[in-house]
């Protein structure tokens, strides 16, 4: 009844081939789906494959030879049941894995696994067209932008030009010489004494228009200056029939305009308005938290002297090139207003 009892391994492989078989593929700790062709994201790129192969005469002998087809330029050997990879670039790649017990050569049968990691959607093909289409239009748009500023910009040269003219000319043109000196005459009759001082202001005038026109900006107390001489001289022309009424804070004279603005508006109220003795035009001059502004009752004149638009338009123009505020031109209750920007003083 005793003796050796003797044992068939069956499905043991003595040869050295070991059945294997990929059991699972890790993302992070998360178990992916097995399927075929496995599409990945591109930010799934830190992967751990685990395989299992057994031989039951001599299981402590196995090892596994394993390549990641894509990544690894030959296959590699480990008795571990799991290897992993980091940062794997996006691409089509092939895990296999392959058994052998001991020194004995594996078959040359591969259990093998495909997959994707499919590149980021801003490099993917259409990404890129529509990159190369987005640039291009940027582009496009920043050229027409820069020739657009220089057409603008030479355009505003210009205006700048016409507009220190027209400013000069309408200090010197006839009908306000005419004016003048039949004003100069009938104070040589009647008042020598503020007949020299007319001179002297009408000088006055004209010497400063001529200082100041070539520069591109003066400050409002220099304006102020301007204004006050020639208003002086329109009212010995007008007398009470127009005044002039000033409220500026000091912080504001050191500000800056483009030089005979003021003296612009001023003028063209004068010029457009009715003044009476009965209903005087009054003029008035407001400065404060970066603004002037200059309003006067609207009483338009009829006939030849009535405004073409063009000072102000000239002003909006040169304003475009000096302050992104724009200048306001407004009507309401029976007033005509205009408000410019005033600049900080430039270094």
């Amino acid at each position: 009844s005793k003796g050796l009892v003797r044992i068939t391994l069956d499905g043991a492989d003595l040869s050295g081939e070991v059945p294997t078989a990929i059991t699972a593929m890790f993302w992070a700790g998360e178990e992916l789906p097995m399927v075929p062709d496995t599409r990945l994201r591109h930010d799934q790129d830190f992967l751990t494959f685990r395989f299992a192969g057994r031989h039951h005469a001599a299981p402590e002998n196995v090892r596994f030879h394993y390549q990641l087809v894509g990544y690894d330029e030959a296959p590699k050997i480990t008795r571990d049941r799991e290897v992993g990879y980091s940062r794997l670039p996006p691409g089509d790649y092939t895990f296999r894995v392959k058994a052998s017990v001991g020194d004995n050569l594996p078959t040359d049968r591969w259990t093998e696994h495909h997959f994707i990691i499919q590149s980021p959607w801003w490099r993917r093909p259409w990404a890129i067209g529509l990159f190369v289409l987005l640039l291009t239009g940027v582009l496009y748009a920043f050229v027409r932008v820069r020739e657009d500023r220089l057409r603008m910009r030479d355009r505003i040269e210009k205006e700048q030009a016409r507009f220190q003219l027209e400013a000069l000319r309408s200090q010197v043109n006839p009908h306000f010489l005419f004016n003048s000196f039949n004003t100069l005459i009938e104070l040589i009759e009647e008042e020598p004494d503020k007949a020299v001082e007319h001179v002297e202001d009408l000088s006055d005038l004209f010497r400063n228009i001529l200082t100041v026109r070539d520069k591109e900006l003066i400050t409002l107390d220099e304006e102020l200056d301007l204004v006050d001489t020639y208003f002086k001289l329109e009212q010995r022309r007008f007398g009470e029939r127009i005044r002039l009424v000033t409220d500026v804070v000091e912080e504001a004279r050191s500000l800056q305009l483009p030089p005979l603005t003021l003296q612009l508006l001023v003028e063209n109220a004068i010029k457009h308005n009715t003044a009476t003795d009965d209903e005087p035009l009054v003029v008035r001059v407001k400065a404060g938290n970066g603004v002037l502004e200059v309003r006067n009752a609207d009483r338009p004149r009829s006939g030849p002297a009535r405004s073409t638009g063009y000072g102000l338009d000239s002003i909006r123009q040169r304003y475009t090139a000096l302050s992104e505020r724009p200048v306001e031109v407004v009507r309401e209750g029976g007033e005509f207003i205009v408000r410019i920007p005033l600049i900080e003083r430039r270094p």
